[in-house]
């Protein structure tokens, strides 16, 4: 019966961590000028624990988020910009009713003219899913792990569009 309840763990999926709109719009020095250059710290699903973010599907969300809002440059060579994105951390609950995430990212932004970091920082953001997003144990945690690294993403693109640039 336990297992019933607790379901098997499947993995965060891309368009439930992409953010689809942003309130601010990117500023001419930002349009296209931000490459994804690394991404690490995800780690893969294992179906008997609970939901992981992979490193692969980290980037996706970041690509897409960044293409949303007007400052992705696909072609690293081409950008302005290269962003490097190290998931630190998924705090992640065992078991309970409402299951809260914590994801920890930090991210730099580094000019690649002169090799500078303009951007730097660990952001850290929960995000919580209750009995009534599903009755499965897994499926909330699956649920918060995505919103928790939406509202991440989220909270690096408004930082990025309030970035002084030259």
């Amino acid at each position: 019966m336990l297992a019933l309840l607790a379901g098997c763990a499947t993995p965060a999926a891309v368009s439930n961590m992409s953010v689809y709109s942003s309130q601010r719009t990117a500023p001419a020095s930002l349009k296209n000028a931000i490459s994804v250059a690394d991404v690490t710290g995800g780690r893969e699903t294992n179906p008997l624990w609970v939901s992981q973010v992979s490193s692969e599907a980290f980037r996706s969300a970041l690509e897409d988020s960044l293409a949303n809002a007007g400052v992705f440059e696909r072609v690293l060579s081409a950008s302005k910009y290269r962003l490097i994105a190290n998931l630190n951390q998924l705090e992640q609950p065992a078991f309970g009713i409402d299951m809260t995430v914590t994801s920890s990212i930090k991210y730099t932004v580094v000019d690649t003219k002169t090799g500078k970091d303009v951007y730097s920082r660990l952001i850290r953001a929960p995000f919580t899913a209750g009995f009534s997003d599903s009755p499965l144990g897994a499926t909330r945690v699956r649920i918060a792990t995505e919103g928790s690294i939406k509202k991440n993403i989220e909270m690096l693109i408004n930082d990025l569009l309030m970035m002084k640039t030259d």
